[in-house]
């Protein structure tokens, strides 16, 4: 199953309208929350981690709604989770459940999956959906073992499609290591960020969510 486990993304998918602590759930980053005595998220149930996250964004929710919701082609608050497990069955993607069905996970999903003429992989894609309907709020997802050209190469794309549809950025630097580009609106949030890890060359993680209510 995943090479980013679960337990460490779920820490990160709390925090992560900060680049930095986007980076939690990677691999290199564990010492980091062990020294903190450990992510707690792991035990809490599915509706708990949904009043977290509304919590946590509540604290940087952007004003004014956003002119569209970019989430990698799939809709947020319209897309079910029935649509995402028949959107893997056609593209003969493997997927897991977690969260007493409120996330599934999807392995080695081909760009093309996601994207008219889209190149490559990712290496995980992850949904999160609302609980009281399982509609979609939230798709992280990640890319890794990219030359350093490559990363940079596709964050600026990503940047300019986000800016297209949604004006400047809350927070943009594109030229650093991590670099990152966040937009922040009353109703969605999106962050693109790229670093080099040792050993896995360089990762590219894209997040899009539908503010909590």
């Amino acid at each position: 199953m995943p090479t980013f486990s679960w337990f460490w993304r779920s820490c990160a998918a709390l925090l992560a309208l900060v680049a930095a602590i986007g980076l939690l759930h990677l691999p290199s980053a564990r010492p980091w929350l062990n020294r903190a005595g450990g992510c707690p998220i792991p035990r809490a149930t599915a509706a708990q981690v949904e009043v977290a996250q509304a919590a946590a964004f509540g604290r940087f929710r952007g004003r004014g709604p956003a002119k569209e919701r970019p989430a990698l082609g799939f809709g947020l608050e319209i897309t079910t989770r029935v649509d995402v497990e028949a959107w893997a069955v056609k593209h003969r993607i493997s997927c897991e459940a977690r969260r007493d069905g409120a996330v599934l996970l999807c392995d080695a999903v081909p760009a093309s999956a996601v994207s008219s003429g889209g190149s490559g992989r990712y290496e995980e894609l992850a949904f999160g959906f609302r609980l009281r309907d399982l509609r979609l709020v939230n798709v992280t997802a990640l890319r890794s073992r990219l030359t350093p050209e490559e990363a940079g190469r596709e964050l600026r794309r990503l940047a300019l499609r986000l800016e297209d549809a949604l004006g400047a950025p809350a927070t943009e630097g594109v030229a650093g290591d991590p670099a990152v580009v966040v937009h922040r609106h009353a109703n969605y949030l999106a962050e693109v960020s790229a670093m080099s890890l040792r050993g896995r060359g360089h990762v590219l993680r894209e997040h899009y969510m539908s503010a909590p209510e």
